[in-house]
């Protein structure tokens, strides 16, 4: 009987090499499983992020999508909630621009601000509910504010447009101010009550300063109205805030009490352009006790240019104080002030005022070099120590004052405020005044009305940009469009096959 050898179970012994490249496949699926693990987190995250924390850039020329500091303070302090519905044609004029702004409203009013587009030609089931609810005709192109307590603004198309009155074409595009001011309209209980106090100066003046500030006054829900107080014996209970727009007359007793009153006891605010040139003893003395008392003298510096004999000037470059009054989003903003300006004394941090909780700020400071003269009169003058002010110390050409209740430390119960500024010209009364200076006066209205979410930059008004082409320029682009290029590609593409073939 042959013998055989025993043979070894080979099936049942594991090659080594076998086992090593098991171990290496299972790594492998596992890093690729972690990998997929953290893609998925990130994107995960990524999605979470851009919803919650997501922004925007504007692109465009002239921002035409963004919106103003002061509308995003609005939308961001709102404390009710604001549905607006766009209700448009899709082939309307104005129907991508007015898009573009209500989704940027969308967008920084949070939960706040809800936002509906609407097509008049297909969602009429919608317009009809919206309809027998409110109210509201839907007979064109428009867009509706409605307030939490539903109150209702509408505002048709051509509010939201200016036109050329030639070709009418839209020449301006103010969306932003009309929707701003309808919003604060539906959340606000009233309208606010600006009152321009005439005293001296001339009623056209007057006019070309109230024409320049109410559109921006119109985009705050707030109005103005002129008010002479010679005969009153009270002042008007709408009033929030007295504007004394570089008065020439000064006030009487009797006219003094009423404004003290207005101020401490109703705490309404007062917003006040010193003329420099008129004698007010009764306004400085109500100033002076509240810390902001006029000096006085004349602002200015002397300009000297070789082979020039040496001259004064009066025109004062002044920079904005940070802070947290008017100008706490200015501090890095500047402007000159045009005539005499008088520089204006602030006891910040005097301890007898502290003790009656009157707090004083400056607001603007004059440029290095120039002093407030006390002998400004004279032709040649220079910087006197003993009777000038400034050179080291600062120069204040405006002030404010926010005066609480005694005891009532941290102002909780509410505050009277005042703005000062020792020039009567800031709104210009030739209608020039410069956008820094009309925003300064309008975020100090707001400022003493305690309207804090409103202390900031005026609505823009985006400008529509026309290109001029002329008749052979647009030739000329018809011809690179149809011929030019075309030919070109061509040619780079005949170069490219013959080079491929050889």
């Amino acid at each position: 009987m042959p013998f055989r050898e025993p043979q070894s179970d080979n099936k049942s012994r594991v090659p080594w090499g076998y086992f090593r490249r098991n171990v290496e496949r299972g790594r492998i699926a596992l890093m690729v499983a972690i990998q997929l693990a953290l893609i998925f987190t990130v994107f995960l995250q990524v999605n979470y992020l851009s919803c919650r924390r997501h922004t925007a850039w504007d692109m465009t020329r002239n921002r035409r999508f963004s919106v103003s500091d002061t509308t995003e303070q609005v939308l961001k302090g709102l404390g009710a909630k604001v549905h607006i519905v766009m209700a448009f044609l899709a082939s309307s004029e104005l129907h991508g621009e007015v898009q573009g702004l209500l989704e940027e409203y969308d967008r920084l009013g949070g939960d706040q601000v809800s936002v509906e587009s609407l097509d008049l030609s297909r969602s009429r089931t919608r317009l009809s509910e919206l309809r027998d609810r409110y109210g509201i005709e839907f007979s064109g192109d428009q867009v509706v504010v409605i307030g939490e307590n539903e109150r209702v603004r509408l505002l048709p198309v051509e509010d939201l447009v200016k036109r050329d009155a030639a070709t009418g074409l839209v020449s301006e595009f103010v969306g932003e101010e009309a929707l701003t001011s309808a919003i604060l309209e539906v959340t606000e209980r009233r309208q606010r009550k600006i009152y321009v106090v005439t005293g001296g100066r001339r009623a056209e003046e007057l006019v070309r300063i109230a024409e320049q500030i109410q559109p921006l006054a119109n985009a705050q829900n707030a109005r103005m109205e002129g008010l002479l107080l010679e005969g009153r014996e009270a002042i008007p209970e709408d009033a929030d805030v007295l504007f004394f727009p570089g008065n020439s007359v000064d006030l009487s007793e009797r006219e003094l009490g009423l404004v003290r009153s207005f101020w401490e006891e109703r705490r309404g605010g007062l917003v006040i352009f010193l003329d420099p040139t008129a004698r007010t003893p009764r306004m400085n003395s109500l100033l002076r006790e509240h810390g902001v008392a006029p000096r006085g003298d004349r602002v200015l510096s002397v300009v000297s240019i070789p082979g020039v004999a040496a001259r004064k000037t009066f025109d004062v470059p002044v920079s904005f104080m940070p802070g947290t009054g008017p100008t706490r989003d200015r501090a890095a903003l500047s402007l000159v002030l045009q005539g005499q300006t008088e520089s204006i004394d602030v006891l910040a941090g005097d301890d007898l005022l502290i003790s009656e909780n009157i707090h004083p700020m400056p607001l603007m400071i004059a440029a290095s070099g120039f002093w407030g003269e006390t002998d400004f009169q004279d032709a040649d003058v220079s910087y006197n120590p003993g009777l000038d002010h400034g050179q080291p110390d600062p120069v204040y050409t405006a002030a404010a004052v926010e005066k609480g209740m005694l005891g009532d430390a941290a102002l909780q119960q509410g505050s009277s405020r005042l703005v000062v500024v020792g020039n009567a010209n800031l709104i210009s009364p030739d209608g020039h005044t410069s956008q820094v200076a009309a925003d300064f006066t309008m975020s100090s209205l707001n400022w003493v009305m305690n309207r804090e979410a409103l202390v900031g930059i005026s609505p823009r008004h985006p400008t529509v940009f026309t290109l001029s082409v002329s008749r052979d320029q647009l030739a000329a682009v018809q011809t690179l469009a149809i011929f030019i290029l075309p030919g070109v590609a061509l040619l780079i593409g005949a170069v490219v096959w013959l080079r491929r073939r050889h």
